[in-house]
């Protein structure tokens, strides 16, 4: 059991730190952890309780909500997240004030437990407070670790190619605007986002050679080019926090009539992130100048946009963009594709 003498919790299990200025209740809290396979570390007071988090790492941390002292239990909570912002707390309590309670939920504990209990009742209440903390740091993890990890390999792409500078930031706009005409939900309009950034990842794998060839590419050479959506999905496939953007890179050179690449999908099967990345590419490509060609006006694009639609594109998704065009919303000049903010 742990004696509270040192700062530092020892390494040879899960380290919980116990909270209460009541030795006896220390003792039995750290004895029914230690029975868990914890490794309990007393402390007497809020104040103690911070310097042993500031010097050591806990799973959790189990203190009482009236503690001695200038803070309180209640005020522990926020003490402790500043210094350790995804660390569990769980309160112990002697009474069932719902004001206290409630307080204590909206600065973040983890849960509580009133006091007396058993063994079984505390470590039910340690592990869904550790089961929820481990949840929501991972979920944080992705959502800044998934852009970042996207803008640095999609970077890798426009930095061989000085003509796609500018190139994904078009695009990423026009596919998020589809996709919210589409009604997607945040989560995934997030995953369409990111998805449209890295579609083309797999285009490291293709050599300069055939990448930035001025001219027509031969069928051999087109052959290695179709290939780039599998290099592209296998290289996310060692990335989990990028596993839900897959099926775009993977899919955004199928073809409504079936008639794409690599796995000839047709209409509907056709994952609804990949179809609205393929048209939004398709559209930025055609108004963006390249080595090899000019950009097209307005009028051909719509002419273009019009011929694919229920061939190439989800005519429905070709509506979408040609309304966009109609209002003024999607522009085209010299420089390019221009996404107008709405009125």
């Amino acid at each position: 059991m742990g004696s509270g003498q040192s700062h530092t919790p020892l390494r040879r299990g899960v380290a919980a730190l116990v909270v209460d200025d009541e030795q006896v209740v220390r003792d039995l809290v750290a004895l029914m952890l230690d029975g868990y396979g914890y490794e309990t570390v007393a402390a007497a007071s809020a104040e103690d309780a911070i310097e042993h988090v500031e010097h050591g790492e806990f799973a959790v941390v189990v203190a009482d909500i009236n503690l001695p002292g200038s803070i309180s239990g209640l005020e522990l909570i926020g003490e402790l997240h500043g210094r350790r912002p995804s660390l569990p707390i769980v309160l112990m309590t002697g009474s069932t004030d719902e004001a206290d309670l409630r307080a204590a939920l909206d600065l973040g504990a983890a849960g509580f437990i009133t006091k007396p209990f058993t063994v079984d009742e505390l470590r039910a209440k340690v592990d869904k407070a550790r089961a929820r903390a481990q949840k929501a740091e991972g979920e944080m993890r992705e959502r800044l670790l998934a852009p970042t990890v996207a803008t640095v390999l999609a970077n890798a792409i426009e930095v061989r190619d000085a003509s796609m500078e500018g190139h994904t930031e078009r695009l990423v706009a026009l596919a998020v605007e589809l996709g919210r005409r589409k009604h997607l939900s945040t989560g995934e309009l997030a995953e369409l986002s990111q998805g449209a950034v890295l579609h083309d990842i797999g285009k490291i794998g293709i050599p300069d050679e055939i990448l930035m060839k001025p001219g027509p590419l031969t069928r051999e050479e087109r052959e290695t080019m179709q290939a780039h959506p599998v290099i592209g999905d296998e290289m996310l496939a060692r990335i989990a926090v990028l596993d839900s953007v897959r099926p775009v890179v993977r899919h955004h050179h199928e073809r409504w009539d079936g008639d794409g690449y690599p796995d000839r999908l047709a209409g509907p099967d056709i994952p609804l992130t990949a179809r609205i990345v393929s048209l939004a590419d398709s559209i930025e490509a055609m108004s963006a100048r390249r080595a090899y060609r000019t950009p097209l006006g307005t009028t051909d694009v719509v002419v273009e946009l019009a011929d694919g639609r229920g061939r190439q594109w989800d005519p429905e998704l070709v509506d979408l963009a040609l309304h966009l065009i109609a209002a003024g919303r999607l522009r085209f000049g010299d420089t390019g594709m221009t996404l107008m903010e709405a009125a």
